[in-house]
């Protein structure tokens, strides 16, 4: 399986047309609308499936996508406890340079923040994002907002600036950054509570934001993006919560976790214009083949379901990055699988991308109908 090089090779084709793209609404709400392939759609990174450290409460999916000049990113959560919990974001962008990978962190400027904390990456870090969330059902009915870059230099203290954006009610109204000193004026940001607080029910609710590429160095065609999130306490040790998950955690991570000492990559991988792209241990864990090729009337998928039962998916797309095809949604067993792709020879001729998602894992195949 060549993951990198079947996603990169429709990239051109799928975003052949900019033109009347869609677009996001950055309300804190994920619309049915929003999510496909292609410019101005979100894709699913990845979801939280194991027990949540915080009893109901945390992190449930993370989506990204891109316009011709924002980076939106839509986290569906419910941090809020009787204290001011938080969500952290990390971003390794196209053209920067900040925090290295493998590393501790430096901690942020703003000893309120919970940037404080100085866990260790396997990504390379140059900016982060938070948001802190006020109690479920307190006086204050706020979620607060700030950004530390690892780009800039330090203070003398060793800490990377971390700057207050503002704050925003928690009913999805979004706000708009505007003060220069942040380094990212036009940025919007916004956040929804859930109506019970509950991150078991909750679906389409969170956090929402949107950035300007340019303010946060620039990306293009094929640029990758890479991004982890977390959900810490007010005193900023981290849950279990983090995606991309870690298999089998369900305690707390503590103060301060080191990340490079897990297995696989502790983050995803977006590319601009095409979207997600598979985990490092996704082709080793699902064993995906798509033979023969061209299809032919007995192409099948092979695919193999690790670590218990979980939801699978597989959808054909054309060139322009439209589904053409959904030819498998159901939940199956741990083991190897066959799909018969006999369907797609109803296609119009040319080059298709088979997607395969096992849980939060996902690859792809181009295959050829001739």
């Amino acid at each position: 399986m060549k993951n990198l090089f079947t996603l990169s090779a429709i990239t051109a084709l799928a975003l052949s047309s900019l033109g009347a793209q869609a677009q996001f609404t950055v309300d804190g709400t994920l619309s049915a609308g929003e999510v496909g392939t292609g410019t101005g759609k979100y894709q699913l990174l990845g979801t939280y499936t194991n027990a949540h450290s915080a009893t109901d409460r945390g992190l449930k999916s993370i989506y990204m996508g891109t316009t011709s000049t924002t980076l939106n990113i839509m986290v569906v959560a419910s941090p809020e406890k009787s204290d001011y919990n938080a969500m952290l974001m990390y971003l390794d962008m196209p053209n920067k340079t900040g925090a290295p990978a493998n590393v501790a962190l430096p901690a942020g400027s703003d000893n309120s923040s919970q940037f404080r904390s100085t866990p260790t990456l396997d990504m390379q870090a140059d900016f982060g994002f938070r948001l802190t969330a006020s109690p479920l059902g307190g006086n204050d009915l706020n979620a607060y907002h700030s950004k530390i870059d690892y780009t800039l230099p330090r203070n003398g203290a060793g800490q990377a600036p971390d700057v207050y954006l503002g704050s925003t009610d928690k009913q999805g109204n979004a706000f708009t950054v505007t003060d220069p000193a942040s380094g990212i004026v036009g940025a919007k940001v916004s956040f929804k509570t859930s109506p019970t607080g509950s991150v078991a029910s909750n679906t389409t609710t969170g956090w929402e934001i949107e950035y300007p590429l340019s303010v946060l160095g620039g990306a293009v065609n094929t640029n990758l993006i890479r991004v982890m999130v977390a959900y810490v306490g007010d005193n900023a040790d981290f849950s279990s919560d983090v995606l991309p998950q870690i298999a089998g955690q369900v305690n707390a991570l503590g103060a301060n976790p080191n990340f490079a000492n897990i297995a696989g990559n502790q983050f995803y991988t977006y590319q601009v214009g095409t979207g997600v792209l598979a985990s490092r241990n996704a082709a080793a864990e699902l064993q995906t083949s798509a033979y023969p090729n061209p299809v032919a009337a007995d192409s099948r998928l092979a695919y193999t379901v690790p670590a218990g039962a979980q939801p699978v998916t597989v959808e054909v797309y054309n060139s322009l990055g439209q589904k053409a095809l959904s030819l498998l949604n159901t939940t199956q067993a741990t083991g190897k699988h066959e799909l018969p792709l006999t369907a797609l020879r109803q296609l119009a001729a040319g080059p298709y991308v088979v997607m395969l998602r096992v849980g939060s894992q996902q690859s792809s195949h181009r295959v050829v109908v001739e």
